[in-house]
């Protein structure tokens, strides 16, 4: 089921991300000389290489300053039902800590989310959200989308352990290297202690990833994310969707889609102020959300038809946070 943005404010911020694409506003550091990649000797330095070179050059990478897109993400449930579907606006600065924003839309009440170094914080019509599954759900959320949307160009960035893996073989006579990173711990950049990165040996693109994840919701912490549609956004290439699987320990995936995600109209150099990112002032008394299962003890997919984005009282937050996924 296609769900539209009917709220005047969503339409038109919808229609002026459809004008602009994929794209980037000219920045003055574009000509300044780029530093230096963090890359390690031998196989896994000249592998991340790659990659970055792939992925759009690491000169044009660290000439953008921030990044902006429309994210849609959706759950499923073990039976194949759409548990939830979300739709709001990420925005973060990039090379500077871990920072990012995003808003609701097309929601009727104002909702904001944010990360900050080691702050989460979540204001609903005004309100700050307190619960602390929902706080712990817009976390590994935030941090997730962008960590993943920042690779490979990270792993040169913040330290890491990289190992190359060697190269097998997938279906259809694909030929992937595998990069290996390791994150000491505990990180507020990273989801998880490690990731594999699949990368094409045709291309050099991200295939696709095995990654351990944490968080106090996940059922599972071994998972497969799929990168796909690959699309060119200001002179990078960027996967246009995302699914995510649960995975063995060989990294075989071992189920059926969990969660599926697509980054759209995605701008760079937005010209983000630091107060964009601050945690915005709230009333004095916190609503915290609701939590546990849905009323009634219905199930879960019972709610999915009051589908309200990244409502916090929404199926989004109180069905995750209370089962995980």
């Amino acid at each position: 089921m296609r769900r539209w943005l009917t709220s005047a404010p969503a339409a038109l911020l919808l229609a002026l991300w459809l004008i602009a694409g994929c794209s980037s506003d000219p920045d003055p550091s574009v000509d300044a000389p780029a530093p230096a990649p963090r890359l390690p000797d031998g196989e896994a330095g000249a592998l991340l290489g790659r990659a970055i070179e792939a992925a759009g050059g690491w000169a044009r990478w660290t000439a953008v300053r921030d990044v902006s897109f429309i994210s849609t993400q959706t759950i499923v449930d073990p039976g194949r039902q759409v548990t939830s579907d979300s739709i709001g606006w990420f925005m973060a600065p990039l090379h500077d800590g871990v920072r990012a924003r995003m808003d609701s839309i097309g929601l009727p009440t104002e909702v904001r989310f944010g990360i900050n170094a080691a702050d989460t914080w979540i204001v609903s019509n005004g309100r700050a959200v307190t619960a602390p599954g929902q706080l712990a759900l817009t976390r590994f959320d935030m941090v997730s989308n962008l960590f993943w949307f920042s690779l490979p160009f990270l792993l040169a960035e913040q330290p890491v352990e990289l190992s190359a893996l060697g190269e097998v073989r997938g279906p259809a006579g694909a030929r992937w290297q595998r990069l290996r990173a390791e994150f000491q711990t505990p990180n507020p950049a990273v989801p998880g202690p490690w990731v594999v990165l699949y990368i094409d040996t045709a291309t050099g693109l991200i295939d696709h990833v095995y990654s351990h994840l944490t968080a106090p919701f996940l059922r599972h912490e071994l998972w497969v994310g799929q990168w796909l549609d690959y699309r060119d956004c200001g002179g990078f290439k960027k996967e246009r969707q995302r699914q995510f699987f649960p995975a063995d320990a060989e990294g075989a995936i071992v189920g059926a889609m969990v969660a599926e995600q697509f980054i759209e109209h995605v701008r760079f150099n937005n010209g983000f102020g630091a107060a964009h990112f601050a945690r915005p002032p709230a009333k004095e008394e916190p609503e915290p959300a609701r939590q546990g299962a849905p009323p009634d003890g219905a199930p879960a997919r019972a709610i999915r038809a009051n589908r309200r984005g990244f409502s916090p009282d929404g199926p989004y937050y109180r069905t995750v946070a209370a089962e995980g996924f």
